[in-house]
């Protein structure tokens, strides 16, 4: 992103800059120090707002959630993008879905908000998984505990312990050997990549995407796709709209890469908040004559869905959880921590001249 605005970040180092020695009349040695201060100045880009994004919830290190509407061939889609140097993420089940694994999995990622980890960091955005467990749709994995197998060749949004996410197929690799994720999350295969639809996304088969109500393929859809920025997309619209236009709105939004979510009317939901979030409240931002109020994912939600927190005001600090040690299928609770980079070090170096 363009660094159109910038803060600054001032880390200051003390160093033993000079030594000096003073003679009594005693003629002993007497021994001073002096210590200096040595301030470095570092620019870091704020996250700005940006033309036709109305900005949802912003802090000291600029916007981190923005929304708009976009418009493709008479049909509206809802739009919010998560900021990726502002925001976290974390995934959860629901109470049906993934089947039977309601109350295996630790708070963190049951099927409600934790506010008691979560309402630390304060919770700016919410919005749906995918397909049930039962529509083979992708496999998927939290707190170490894996509730349906991973798929070759799907689309998969991998998240670590620090919140940060990753999009890519499912294949030897992914998501990269430094990438310690605690939750994997897939729906089909890739209907964005390189900045381009997919083949699939432009096929003519619609059934590929999903099982619609009624054997019609234009039914309420929503997506998931990374900018050229590492911004989060999300889109959505209750209209009945085929995978193809699903795909070219996400696009429009500005993905790079992108995976199809949940569908049929019952299930798209978003939320975005006017403020952060430390105990329940409401999502003004939402789809467009949703059949869900996102208050819902609140107190507990039947599906899976996704939880964006908001980062420290300071770029020295962040959150993190404790990350897995091991894939043995054991939970591991991933409860949020604060933490925070030191600014600066102090080191006095004393000499003695006789």
């Amino acid at each position: 992103m363009r660094p159109l605005g910038i803060i600054a970040a001032t880390l200051v180092v003390m160093a033993g800059a000079s030594t000096g020695v003073v003679l009594s009349q005693s003629k002993q040695p007497v021994v001073t120090t002096t210590t200096t201060t040595t301030t470095t100045t570092t620019t870091i880009p704020l996250e700005r707002p940006q033309v036709n994004w109305k900005v949802a919830t912003a802090s000291s290190r600029g916007v981190m959630v923005d929304y708009r509407m976009i418009d493709l061939s008479g049909v509206s889609f809802r739009a919010i993008r998560l900021r990726a140097r502002t925001t976290l993420l974390r995934w959860h089940v629901g109470t049906q879905d993934p089947p039977a694994r309601y109350g295996v999995v630790p708070v963190d990622a049951s099927s409600s908000i934790d506010w008691a980890s979560e309402g630390l960091a304060g919770v700016v955005a919410v919005f749906n998984g995918g397909f049930k467990v039962a529509a083979h749709a992708g496999g998927s994995m939290v707190d170490g505990v894996t509730l349906s197998a991973m798929i070759p060749g799907d689309m998969t949004l991998a998240i670590n312990a620090a919140g940060h996410w990753k999009m890519g197929e499912w294949a030897p690799g992914f998501p990269g050997p430094s990438f310690h994720a605690i939750a994997y999350r897939q729906n089909l295969g890739p209907m964005i990549a390189d900045g381009k639809l997919t083949a699939a996304a432009l096929s003519p088969d619609e059934l590929i995407w999903g099982d619609p109500l009624k054997g019609n393929p234009h039914q309420p859809r929503s997506a998931l796709g990374i900018d050229e920025h590492g911004n989060l997309v999300y889109v959505a619209t209750m209209s009945g709209v085929s995978p193809t236009l699903l795909a070219q709105a996400l696009l429009a939004a500005g993905a790079v890469e992108g995976m199809q979510l949940d569908m049929n009317p019952f299930w798209p939901i978003v939320g975005a908040s006017f403020s952060v979030l430390h105990s329940p409240g409401n999502y003004p931002v939402q789809i467009p004559y949703s059949e869900h109020n996102p208050t819902i994912y609140n107190t507990g939600w039947e599906r899976d869905f996704f939880v964006a927190l908001a980062e420290p005001d300071s770029w020295q600090c962040y959150w993190t959880s404790p990350g897995l040690i091991t894939l043995t299928g054991v939970a591991q609770a991933q409860p949020l921590r604060r933490e925070c980079a030191a600014v600066g070090s102090t080191s006095t170096t004393t000499s003695v001249a006789g």
